[in-house]
């Protein structure tokens, strides 16, 4: 997993035609010291300005996907044997985000059926709604009974998680499992790139009437660390009223890897409060 304790900047001139401004922030991470952070700073810094040369396609090479993530580490899983099994952040809009290398969680969004796919519903076509893929991937489990699915309802769909057995997050055998079952395209490169699965324990701001964070960690003045306190506890205060997921079924025996057990305990602990609004 691509997190880092320490974080540090450097600047950068670019042509303010092009970029709408003079210069740009670039930032480095490193779990060992913050000298190393501005290092690798530096280093980010000279990729960037080669990457600007060869031309704007090439940016998106630069940011995200090669470096750290760049969100807070709030709290680590750790196994009996001191093993580190999932990382807690807050992400870029200020949720909750579980991170894990070995437990394998999906995401399947069902949007909204628009006029069309209603009228052809009314036609016979089958709905694809929360139900069709809770079917899904039922039916995929009894085909696959090597696998137990603890399935819960979100906002926007269906998260799953495989109870029984341990996976690398960026192996051709979770593509091709996500791809059977309808994970979100976003949430299937977000795995491969990050090399870890993903699971949101606290709402979207929005959903519960919040605004995002205005700044973005890591937050060094004392004006920004202020606002994000007082933002801070505002969202906990609203998130505290609604869930995140509620459990919908299990398919499988009750075989629960122990490692995958303790993620779980985590997981549900902040996600699942009992509330029927889900956000």
């Amino acid at each position: 997993m691509k997190f880092a304790r320490y974080w540090r900047d450097v600047e950068v001139d670019v042509d303010e035609r092009l970029f709408g401004i003079p210069r740009v922030t670039v930032w480095g991470a490193s779990n060992n010291s913050a000298a190393e952070a501005k290092q690798h700073a530096r280093s980010r810094a000279g990729r960037f300005k080669e990457l600007v040369s060869d031309g704007f396609d090439r940016l998106r090479e630069y940011e995200y996907w090669n470096g750290f993530i760049r969100e807070e580490v709030l709290e680590e899983v750790a196994a009996g044997d001191g093993r580190v099994l999932a990382v807690l952040t807050r992400n870029s809009y200020g949720a909750t985000v579980l991170n894990t290398e070995t437990v394998l969680f999906g995401d399947i969004d069902v949007p909204q059926a628009g006029l069309l796919a209603r009228l052809l519903e009314m036609f016979g076509k089958q709905k694809k709604d929360k139900d069709y893929y809770l079917a899904k991937i039922g039916h995929y489990q009894k085909n696959n009974p090597g696998y137990t699915f603890r399935v819960y309802e979100t906002c926007a769909g269906l998260r799953f998680v495989i109870t029984n057995e341990v996976f690398a997050a960026d192996s051709s055998l979770v593509k091709t499992l996500f791809a059977a079952l309808g994970v979100d395209p976003l949430y299937v490169n977000l795995c491969k790139h990050q090399t870890c699965f993903r699971a949101r324990l606290t709402p979207k701001p929005w959903r519960i009437g919040v605004e995002r964070p205005g700044s973005r960690f890591p937050r060094e003045s004392r004006r920004d660390k202020d606002e994000f306190e007082s933002w801070l506890r505002a969202y906990q205060a609203a998130a505290a009223k609604v869930s995140v997921v509620k459990l919908l079924d299990t398919f499988g025996s009750d075989s629960t890897h122990p490692d995958i057990r303790r993620v779980l305990t985590v997981h549900d602990r902040h996600s699942s409060q009992g509330y029927a609004v889900l956000a």
